[in-house]
């Protein structure tokens, strides 16, 4: 190779490298800018909606299995992944859902598996408990232990019950759900509904009936022993989707299922993966979330300048010495 074409390879080189998108003005390359990050923001945020679920647990609801401040990601395409349902402020709760689309499930979650949900009184709220019911089983507790259709469902290895500490059968507590269905260690049987299933209505616990209604989206009314679905008078309802009853691990420290009553198919999130690690607050996230942004904005908006202005300084290095 000559010096002639060893100088044209250099000069093609350095084109190719040089080569970059020129705008007419600093405006326009701000806008590009803003357009290129905002679609690349959006893109992420539909993937991890889909395919990822994060979760830091608030209580003590889950210990031992999962301490307080534990930081969970959790799988949603075992479940069923689902296109984005909710736009909240970062770091809050403040936002609102919107129509989603739930794909179908590598599984449904089993008895036993601890499972991310949304709250079903405010489904701006993500929940971590086990599910105890699925769909078409009938769940019990007698004396603080659980039974799934009339068999022991065992203790989890982690769990946090005390033994020593049982309520009477003959307390009851108004607070739970159904309204007067026993107490945390003593709760009667009750039937987890599958889709299909037909509800008396006539005979079913107002309660209960409601919280399927409503979870349905029905618009319902209950006058003096009657229902009113849309409007009109109905003694039986066929149920729309699958149930899951939920509990803590923490068993007398813990608002789930048997408290605010069941979690619909349509609201489950995830699984738990092996990515979990103990935080003891959230400052951490809110850091890094904003050293990335802060680390994003210098790249978009100043590092080509901060390269132009070294290229520049080379060209009149080399320059100079020619």
């Amino acid at each position: 190779m000559t010096d002639q074409q060893g100088l044209e390879v250099k000069e093609k080189k350095s084109k190719r490298k040089r080569k970059k998108r020129v705008f007419a003005t600093k405006r326009d390359k701000v806008l590009y800018e803003v357009k290129s990050w905002t679609i690349i923001i959006l893109a992420v945020w539909i993937i991890r909606s889909m395919i990822f679920c994060n979760y830091i647990i608030p209580t003590g609801s889950m210990e031992n299995t999962m301490m307080t401040g534990t930081f969970v990601v959790g799988n949603q395409i075992q479940y069923g992944a689902q296109t984005p349902h909710k736009i909240a402020i970062p770091f809050t709760q403040i936002g609102f859902t919107i129509p989603h689309v739930k794909l179908p499930a590598i599984k449904k979650p089993q008895t036993g598996d601890i499972v991310i949900f949304e709250y079903p009184q405010d489904r701006m709220y993500d929940y971590v408990k086990r599910c105890i019911g699925t769909p078409g089983s009938t769940i019990e507790v007698r004396d603080k232990q659980v039974y799934v259709n009339g068999v022991i469902f065992e203790d989890p290895p982690e769990a946090n019950i005390n033994y020593n500490d049982i309520r009477s059968k003959t307390y009851t507590n108004p607070n739970l759900w159904p309204s007067g269905h026993g107490n945390r260690d003593q709760y009667p049987p009750l039937y987890i509904p599958k889709k299909g299933d037909i509800i008396n209505l006539d005979t079913a616990n107002p309660e209960y009936a409601y919280n399927i209604l409503s979870l349905e989206k029905q618009k319902v009314s209950y006058q003096f022993g009657n229902w009113y679905i849309n409007g009109e008078r109905h003694r039986t309802y066929k149920v729309r989707q699958d149930y899951y009853f939920m509990m803590g691990d923490n068993r007398d420290n813990s608002l789930d299922s048997r408290y605010w009553g069941m979690v619909p198919y349509k609201y489950i999130k995830g699984k738990p993966t092996a990515v979990q690690f103990l935080l003891w607050d959230k400052t951490w996230k809110k850091v890094l979330v904003i050293s990335g942004m802060a680390l994003l904005l210098f790249y978009a908006f100043f590092w080509d300048y901060i390269k132009d202005r070294k290229r520049k300084k080379e060209d009149e290095v080399s320059s100079g010495k020619k």
